[in-house]
C-alpha cells in the first residue's frame, strides 16, 4: 500500500471512478534514468472515510519519450495483443520496436510475430502482478529485443501501453453448513 496523492471532493461518491496518474519514479521513490517516462494510472473503486482505494487501470509511456525514440529513415513496428493472464485478467498490451534503419514489410511482420508470441506466452505463465512487473521493469521488452534482433537490427523495444480490459470475477467460497453437536 502506497499513498498516491490527494484528491479534493465535496462528496465521497464523486471520488469513485476518478483516475490517479503517477510516474514509476514517484511510486518507487527511485528517480533513476529510466523511470520518469513510465506512467501508471490507477482508478478509485472504493472510498472509506478519508481514504480512497485504487486498482491498477493502465500503464503507458509518455508521449515525449516515444517521440524522442522516433527517427527518420527508421522503422517503428507496433502491435496490439490481447492476452489473458494465468489468474484471469484480460489485458491489451501494445509493444513497440524501433529499428536501426528502415526494414522491409516481411521483416516487420516477422518482428511483430515475435512480439506477439513472447507477450502471449508470458501472460499464460504469469499472474497479473508478475506480468505487469515484467512488462514495466523491462524483462519482456529485453526478451523481445533478444529474439527479434536476429531478424533485423533493433535500436529499442518497449511496452508502449497496457490496459486492463476485464478483471476476473471474485470466487465466492462456499461456507460449510454448521453441524449440530449432540
Amino acid at each position: 500500500m502506497a499513498e498516491l496523492g490527494v484528491t479534493p471532493a465535496d462528496d465521497a461518491e464523486k471520488v469513485v471512478n476518478r483516475t490517479v496518474e503517477i510516474t514509476l519514479a514517484e511510486l518507487a521513490n527511485d528517480y533513476s534514468n529510466q523511470n520518469p517516462y513510465k506512467k501508471l494510472i490507477f482508478k478509485v473503486y472504493r472510498v472509506a472515510g478519508d481514504n480512497a482505494y485504487t486498482k491498477f487501470h493502465m500503464y503507458e509511456l509518455t508521449r515525449d519519450y516515444l517521440n524522442s525514440l522516433t527517427r527518420r529513415r527508421t522503422s517503428k513496428i507496433e502491435d496490439v495483443v490481447d492476452v489473458i493472464t494465468a489468474d484471469g485478467y484480460v489485458l491489451r498490451v501494445k509493444p513497440v520496436a524501433f529499428t536501426v534503419k528502415r526494414c522491409k514489410t516481411s521483416q516487420r511482420r516477422a518482428i511483430r510475430a515475435v512480439m506477439r508470441q513472447i507477450v502471449e506466452e508470458t501472460a499464460k505463465k504469469e499472474n497479473f502482478v508478475q506480468f505487469l512487473q515484467e512488462c514495466v521493469l523491462g524483462k519482456i521488452p529485453s526478451e523481445i529485443y533478444k529474439n527479434a534482433k536476429k531478424i533485423y537490427p533493433l535500436r529499442r523495444v518497449e511496452i508502449r501501453k497496457i490496459e486492463v480490459l476485464k478483471e476476473p470475477k471474485p470466487v465466492e467460497v462456499e461456507k460449510p453448513v454448521a453441524e449440530a453437536v449432540a
